[in-house]
């Protein structure tokens, strides 16, 4: 089973199940948060009505704030929390994830916030998916979190890169024909493989240098693999 797939899996028992959280690790530009917010989609699930979106760092009071809102939501109530490295270093953050994530022995996942100016104290009834480049496995706090979810790491060699990225080029792009689309996938394919900078990201960055420079495309994509 390819690695898309099987992160699909998870993100199934995550929804359909008794899972109140899910880590997917994987280098930046592995496709990883393109898949996951596609099945959402699949799964019929909205966002903003099923499912809520964060990219990058958010504050603790954020955060906080965020996890309410998913409260109003509608089954399975999900929050997807993309590249959050730096808010996992946040001890005020982890210890609202903390409560919202690992249930007491009455089975409630409660989330505190009190500060000199305000306190609230509310039962968190959703689910959070993390998106991550990285992991440290160092990490007391990494570790404690990765042990209470369902947790997989996509690990992709340039060649499975390269396939995912011809799989891609079947999807229209602006208004570059087909057939020029799996040119230039393949012009990555046989050039960048050695590449150590290989990732999805790339094509459509190819796409771009495609439209704008048509003539000098190839040229370019060398200069940034």
């Amino acid at each position: 089973m390819k690695q898309h797939e099987i992160l699909k899996r998870f993100i199934l028992v995550l929804v359909k199940g008794n899972t109140h959280s899910f880590m997917a690790v994987s280098p930046a530009g592995y496709g990883k948060t393109e898949t996951t917010l596609e099945y959402l989609n699949e799964l019929g699930l909205t966002e903003g009505k099923h499912f809520k979106y964060l990219p990058n760092y958010i504050t603790p009071k954020a955060l906080v704030e965020e996890l309410e809102i998913v409260n109003t939501l509608e089954s399975p109530k999900v929050l997807v929390l993309d590249d959050v490295e730096d808010t996992l270093k946040d001890i005020q953050s982890v210890g609202a994830l903390k409560g919202a994530l690992w249930a007491t022995p009455d089975g409630r996942r409660r989330v505190s916030w009190i500060t000199s100016k305000e306190s609230k104290e509310f039962n968190f009834t959703g689910k959070i998916i993390f998106l991550l480049n990285h992991f440290n496995h160092k990490s007391s706090i990494m570790n404690a979190l990765k042990d209470r979810a369902l947790y997989y790491e996509i690990s992709l060699n340039n060649e499975e890169l390269c396939e995912l990225m011809l799989e891609r080029s079947k999807i229209p792009y602006e208004k570059i024909p087909l057939q020029q689309r799996a040119n230039i996938a393949q012009f990555i394919q046989k050039v960048g493989n050695g590449s150590k900078r290989l990732s999805l990201r790339l094509l459509p960055k190819a796409y771009q240098m495609y439209m704008v420079s048509p003539n000098h495309w190839q040229s370019l994509m060398m200069k940034e693999l």
